[in-house]
């Protein structure tokens, strides 16, 4: 990789960061310092594997997953609409055949504020709920998450309310897999470490535009099987911590409340004036991310180096689920569409780009070339660009790299493996 990095007039690999800026490898001058921002404090996964906030307006480099070197966490604007999110024994939350103990373990943030909800020695339903009543549309997509742990249980269950039309899933805590869900839930769960584990739903609100997010304590993976199952419980349950529900199709990094919704502010990360360090005539584009939003009716840009109005060279989603790398002089010079989204891979791309000379290479493989077509001038470089049409997503960004020449197509394959 060293070779490339040699070659490249931009390199940034996240690590070096301070409020309000993003610091590149290369140049090492003021043009390779990103403007950062966030209107707000937000969280992140630091280097320990824990949950930690950082200030408004502080890069989040995120080693989520257990990873050995952090991204950089760019998000958008989310509402956490859940009151004491870390609070279950507050009355916020309702109680129906269990008890909650407060600070009964260590949670994903270190602390010894972990609670433990344990079903009542009776035949019920054991659940906790928090009944959202303001702030979301009829028929509004929400994402409802939380952290669980096993205590004696091995399952637990979200469900985004009390009526047999909800969505809900089971989760095994002892082995992380997810168990029968409803058609709709969209589950997914993410490994936490110290045996805690993210789990999630999307759910559609009802009529009266409120939501339960339930919670229950399973004994067996009969009962998991059954949305809402009545037992007869035995003192046990499992720990819980962090309970979130947001409008939007997935759930984002955790937002901690109190006795009202927070709000999250979204990131952004970008440089203008950088023409020196974009190739004008010629160039090369390169990314190696992970995408975690999922496709919606909106496209999503990645990244994006803009020149005038109509101008511009960069690779973002669309509402067909598929990556796009356009060039563009008021209408597209070249423009791919081919490349379907996974969620949750790591890819590496770039968009190779010259004069009557074009070409798209994902991960060692070329998708597609152009022998026709211009080249914009551009000198604004910009994570997650935000226009009325272009809407930004969650991302991931491992390290991006900017060439002044158009690489050749053995270098796009080699730069896309590595």
């Amino acid at each position: 990789m060293s070779q490339f990095y040699d070659q490249a007039s931009l390199v940034m690999v996240p690590s070096g960061y301070k409020n309000g800026k993003v610091y590149s490898q290369k140049p090492l001058s003021a043009d390779g310092e990103l403007t950062f921002t966030r209107a707000s404090t937000a969280t992140r996964v630091n280097a320990s594997g824990l949950i930690e906030s950082v200030a408004s307006g502080v890069p989040r480099l995120d080693y989520s997953g257990g990873a050995s070197c952090p991204s950089l966490l760019l998000e958008p604007q989310r509402t956490n609409l859940v009151t004491y999110s870390e609070q279950f024994d507050n009355a916020d939350w309702v109680k129906t055949d269990a008890t909650v103990t407060a600070n009964a373990a260590s949670s994903p943030d270190g602390y010894t504020n972990a609670e433990s909800i344990l079903d009542n020695l009776t035949s019920g339903q054991p659940r906790i709920g928090n009944t959202i009543s303001s702030s979301i549309a009829t028929g509004q997509t929400v994402a409802i998450s939380f952290f669980a742990k096993k205590n004696t249980h091995d399952w637990c269950q979200v469900t985004s309310g009390g009526q047999t039309n909800d969505q809900w899933a089971s989760f095994n805590l002892a082995t992380g897999i997810i168990g029968n869900t409803s058609a709709s839930a969209n589950a997914k769960i993410e490994d936490y470490g110290n045996g805690w584990y993210r789990l999630s739903i999307t759910a559609t609100t009802t009529a009266n535009n409120a939501i339960l997010a339930s919670i229950l304590a399973l004994t067996n993976n009969t009962n998991a099987n059954t949305r809402l199952p009545s037992y007869v419980g035995s003192g046990g349950g499992v720990y819980i911590y962090g309970c979130q529900m947001e409008a939007g199709s997935y759930a984002t990094s955790y937002i901690p409340t109190l006795a009202s919704a927070v709000s999250r502010n979204a990131d952004s990360a970008s440089k203008t004036g950088i023409s020196s360090l974009i190739g004008q005539t010629a160039g090369t584009l390169f990314l190696d991310f992970t995408i975690s939003s999922p496709d919606d009716a909106a496209a999503k840009w990645i990244c994006f180096l803009k020149g005038a109005a109509g101008n511009y060279i960069g690779i973002y989603t669309n509402g067909g689920n598929k990556f796009i790398a356009e060039v563009a002089v008021a209408t597209a010079q070249f423009l791919n569409q081919s490349v379907s989204v996974v969620l949750g891979k790591r890819y590496k791309m770039a968009l190779a780009y010259k004069q009557n000379d074009f070409a798209f290479y994902v991960d060692g493989v070329q998708i597609a070339t152009d022998s026709s077509g211009s080249v914009p001038a551009c000198g604004e470089f910009s994570y997650l660009y935000n226009t009325s049409s272009f809407n930004v997503g969650t991302l991931e960004h491992n390290q991006t790299l900017l060439f002044k020449t158009r690489l050749t197509n053995a270098q796009l394959a080699e730069l896309t493996t590595l």
